[in-house]
């Protein structure tokens, strides 16, 4: 596999568990009457939904570029997986203070009395899987940093129409060539 193909699928992949991670429940808490509230990734890291769909351009992105372009888009990736992780594991500390919040709109109670409305609470992985999500989009665009100055040149696309000779597309066609391959 190509450093240039595992470049774009390694930010394409964070960006996508990312996304992922920022739409599923990071936390949950069951009320005694039974009620469960719950605390999305995206309602705690509201960043990570953006940070996310950067990372996921940028896949689309990078493979294009040239090699100056390529740099710079790697320093890029490089900086938008470390801000991912930084921004999911700051705000993997805020989703019991998320939860709290929840209770007291749902109950209106706060302190000890909103305690003893909970029959529990509970956390996921998923704050977990955001900062993996930021460290593998870093580690993609080192690995552009590393690597884009040896990916193959992109032809120019009007490579295909330029010709030895006169170079004109009629000449090509009395050879019997098409000059449109």
């Amino acid at each position: 596999m190509s450093a240039r193909v595992l470049a774009v699928l390694g930010l394409l992949a964070a960006g996508a568990l990312g996304l992922l991670a920022a739409t599923q429940p990071w936390g949950s808490a069951t009320l005694q009457d039974g009620r469960e509230l719950a605390v999305a990734g995206q309602d705690v890291a509201g960043g990570m939904t953006t940070l996310s769909l950067a990372t996921v351009a940028l896949a689309l992105v990078v493979p294009l570029a040239g090699p100056v372009w390529r740099i710079v888009l790697g320093a890029l990736a490089l900086l938008l997986g470390t801000l991912l992780a930084v921004h999911a594991g700051g705000a993997r500390t805020g989703v019991a203070d998320a939860l709290a919040a929840l209770v007291a709109d749902a109950t209106g109670l706060a302190g000890s009395a909103q305690q003893a409305e909970l029959a529990s609470t509970a956390t996921t992985a998923w704050p977990v899987l955001g900062i993996a999500a930021g460290v593998l989009g870093a580690a993609a665009g080192a690995w552009v940093l590393a690597t884009a100055r040896r990916w193959p040149a992109r032809p120019r696309r009007a490579a295909r129409y330029e010709r030895s000779g006169s170079g004109l597309a009629w000449d090509v066609m009395d050879d019997g060539d098409d000059p449109t391959r």
